[in-house]
């Protein structure tokens, strides 16, 4: 069994202080096989580490942003700038081979809602996210079910101290093209750990403080 986490932030994200190849070096002391750094719209992170002499395979990928949410692009080695539509970025995601996920789709601030996704071609469904809630985990889970979805696990860590603290379980993969053919072919799993609520206190205080910095704009 193999452990990806396939959601993590670096200080190329706009709201991190994570140096790239540290997160290289807390992923290795933790144990894990893989992973992806998901900056906002910027593919300076993965860039960053696809070099480095490191065990652990590395995914290229971006958190694209749209006026209706986030997507999550695994595969993705190009910045594609910001669709207007959830469609849009999708369309644009599959013109580069690379794969669409529904991230966090219950999140206020990010997330595109249940008629957003259930409107889209998806490829798979973030069903563990480290920053979700566990009752809005279960509803992600349940809806990529009813809609046949495969599932990924992600971190979606900002800090290095919750790198791996949610992750997409394989069980053999020599590459990320590997990792992601397994997705296309439903053969993962996830696992890890859900938001308490004293993690919620402070990431709200955080994400009300980016809001007001960012003039009340989106990530």
């Amino acid at each position: 069994m193999m452990k990806f986490d396939l959601h993590i932030h670096s200080k190329y994200s706009g709201d991190s202080k994570v140096d790239p190849k540290d997160i290289v070096k807390v992923a290795e002391k933790k144990g894990l096989d893989g992973l992806a750094i998901l900056d906002h719209n910027s593919i300076k992170g993965y860039n960053k580490i696809k070099d480095i002499d490191t065990d652990l395979i590395l995914v290229p990928g971006i958190e694209v942003s749209t006026e209706q949410g986030h997507v999550g692009a695994i595969g993705l080695k190009e910045e594609i700038g910001r669709p207007k539509t959830v469609k849009e970025a999708i369309e644009i995601i599959h013109e580069h081979d690379a794969i669409a996920v529904a991230v966090h789709p219950y999140r206020f601030w990010s997330g595109m809602g249940e008629d957003v996704i259930r409107g889209n071609n998806w490829d798979a469904m973030e069903g563990m996210n480290g920053r979700t809630w566990h009752y809005k985990n279960n509803r992600s889970q349940k809806l990529a079910k009813e809609m046949d979805l495969p599932m990924v696990g992600g971190s979606d860590a900002h800090r290095l101290k919750s790198v791996g603290k949610t992750y997409t379980i394989v069980q053999n993969a020599d590459s990320w093209i590997d990792l992601i053919k397994d997705i296309k072919q439903d053969k993962t799993g996830v696992g890890g750990e859900d938001r308490t609520y004293k993690q919620t206190f402070f990431y709200v205080r955080r994400a009300l403080g980016g809001w007001i910095k960012r003039g009340f704009k989106r990530i």
